[in-house]
């Protein structure tokens, strides 16, 4: 992307400030002037550097930032844009909101307050929303040209009757024998996107007196909740107007409790039976309620008439507790379910599930209106993703001998 001498100055000018405040040096009026001093020399001598700068008349591509430095920046615009009750609006703001009226959204005309959010703030949130997710990271990522697509899959779970790929299968024939057609079978996973949204507020205050802290705040916030919320969808949810949670797949494969086993607890046995359950060991992740580390650090194996533990390190309480289990990652996560309870240990390989998302979207589409809660002096942010998720499998695999079915995914059944 080309930019003008100044906007490229600017940039690089900011960028290096911020680093140099992050190593706690304190940016003093001569150091800024030094700073500026050896930029506007790398723009005039480093040949690169000056290939970025815009020519006179040469067309720019379009600032992902929308000529903004930051998320408080634009705040600080959208609040004061009411204050001459519609006067004076920046002509940062004025752009987006033709832009806005060019692709039909409604709901951004600047008669009802509402500016499209740069997308460069928009991407932030999504891309650290990514970043903490235990599960995002980890699933099959599917973009969506529509708001719903069909992923095919190959029917080969039942093989109970010896044939794989929902019908594939050689057999043996007798000289002259005749042979028999056997040919793969295919089913499709119907994937839509569903919409989630959040909505705050930020008083005058927070705009006028501490500007610098409103994207930090905003920025860790909803991408906290984001987290929070589309990972317990993917573990938990029903599927009903959301993602499809493992929990309620007909793909998942739940180990029953030993038969003496008593209420909210944890035996080495059923490390040892979802263990064997899971399809795809190498790429499988443990994920457990907190609640369930005082049983796991309490498991044994019957040794005679005594036992030795089994997830303790040699160094015992000296030393730092595991954060794997039989050789895979342990993630302690609140959308377990509690101790005791089907759900509070599963053992799951992620790249089995499906998450998508619109191919060319952004991510988070921000909005924000200044008349919302006009009268409580307060500005209205609002933000909305559309996101769908569900395993990929449809049921889990029949053995052909045998009755341990095996899945991508695998909880412990409740202890009472």
């Amino acid at each position: 992307m080309k930019m003008t001498e100044e906007q490229l100055k600017a940039l690089i000018t900011d960028v290096v400030t911020t680093q140099v405040k992050e190593q706690g040096t304190v940016i003093t009026d001569a150091i800024k002037e030094q700073i500026e001093g050896v930029v506007v020399d790398c723009l005039k001598t480093k040949v690169d550097i000056k290939s970025m700068i815009k020519e006179d008349g040469e067309k720019t591509t379009e600032d992902p930032k929308a000529g903004f430095k930051s998320f408080s920046e634009f705040a600080m615009c959208v609040k004061q844009a009411d204050g001459t009750s519609g006067r004076k609006i920046d002509p940062r703001l004025i752009d987006l909101e033709k832009k806005a009226a060019g692709t039909s959204m409604r709901e951004q005309d600047a008669e009802y307050g509402g500016y499209l959010i740069p997308e460069e703030f928009r991407n932030n949130i999504l891309e650290i929303a990514v970043k903490q997710s235990n599960i995002m990271s980890l699933a099959q990522m599917i973009p969506m040209a529509s708001t719903s697509i069909n992923i095919p899959y190959v029917q080969g779970f039942d093989r109970s009757g010896g044939t794989l790929h929902g019908g594939v299968e050689w057999k043996w024939l007798d000289e002259e024998g005749q042979k028999t057609e056997s040919r793969p079978k295919f089913g499709r996973i119907a994937m839509r996107l569903h919409k989630l949204a959040g909505l705050v507020y930020a008083s005058d205050e927070i705009l006028e007196d501490s500007p610098v802290s409103l994207e930090p705040l905003l920025t860790r916030m909803f991408s906290d909740q984001l987290t929070y919320q589309l990972d317990n969808a993917f573990i938990n949810s029903a599927g009903a107007g959301r993602p499809r949670g493992i929990m309620n797949a007909d793909c998942l494969v739940t180990v029953d409790a030993e038969t003496v086993q008593t209420a909210a607890t944890i035996v080495f046995e059923n490390i040892i039976k979802m263990y064997a359950r899971q399809y795809d060991k190498g790429k499988a992740i443990w994920m457990a309620n907190p609640d369930t580390f005082v049983q796991l650090a309490q498991m044994s194996m019957a040794v005679g008439t005594a036992g030795v533990p089994v997830w303790l390190p040699a160094g015992g309480a000296t030393a730092a507790p595991y954060d794997t289990l039989m050789g895979r990652p342990l993630i302690f996560c609140d959308h377990c379910q509690t101790l005791g309870t089907k759900g509070d240990l599963l053992f799951c390989d992620w790249s089995q599930y499906l998450i998508g998302q619109k191919s060319g979207d952004s991510g988070v589409k921000f909005a924000s209106s200044i008349h919302l809660k006009f009268d409580y002096d307060q500005t209205c942010f609002r933000f909305v993703f559309r996101i769908e998720g569900q395993p990929w499998w449809p049921t889990y695999i029949t053995p052909r001998y045998g009755s341990q079915y095996q899945s991508p995914f695998v909880a412990l059944a409740t202890r009472s």
